[in-house]
């Protein structure tokens, strides 16, 4: 079982720990926003949330680190890094190609294929088999679009894919959630 926070890793402890108490293996991760150069403040750009899973201890010092990163150095209106930062410390982490608003899925939806599969090839380049395509099935439209996307490019560049289902939590007095 998974949980990636959103710009942060602020749920990871109690839920490492959580799931060792109940025998099941965590799988931590953070949603980070990878834009094209976390340095530049002369226009926004919140970038494309990408989502990066730690496959081991090392992994997830790496992403604290992206995480630490994307608020001291990235901070634009959003927490923010960029390729660069990202490539630096890609060791022990998996990429996914991540939910309707990352860069794969936001490119194929509002750009263009070709765009969108630049994008999915340049990120299976880089990250080779810890690269995976992410399935989502909420129920829109815009998803079953990007799914056969998907399948089509992870057939052709043979790279995994898994199934994802983001669910949002909040507990209005910041405790935990039901």
């Amino acid at each position: 079982m998974g949980l990636t926070d959103s710009g942060n890793m602020m749920g990871a402890f109690h839920f490492v720990r959580a799931a060792n108490k109940a025998g099941i293996k965590p799988i931590v991760g953070a949603e980070l926003n990878v834009c094209r150069d976390h340095a530049d403040r002369s226009k926004k750009d919140d970038g494309y949330p990408i989502v990066l899973l730690a496959k081991n201890r090392e992994g997830y010092h790496r992403l604290a680190k992206l995480s630490s990163l994307a608020y001291t150095d990235g901070f634009y209106y959003v927490p923010r890094i960029d390729r660069e930062q990202l490539l630096a410390y890609k060791e022990d982490l998996v990429v996914t190609t991540g939910g309707l608003f990352s860069e794969v899925p936001s490119l194929l939806l509002n750009v263009g294929d070709r765009q969108a599969e630049e994008a999915f090839l340049w990120w299976k380049a880089e990250f080779g088999e810890n690269f995976y395509a992410e399935l989502n099935r909420h129920g829109l439209e815009e998803e079953k679009v990007v799914n056969d996307f998907l399948l089509e490019h992870v057939r052709k560049a043979r790279c995994a894919l898994y199934r994802g289902q983001q669910q949002l939590l909040h507990h209005p007095q910041g405790g935990r959630c039901p």
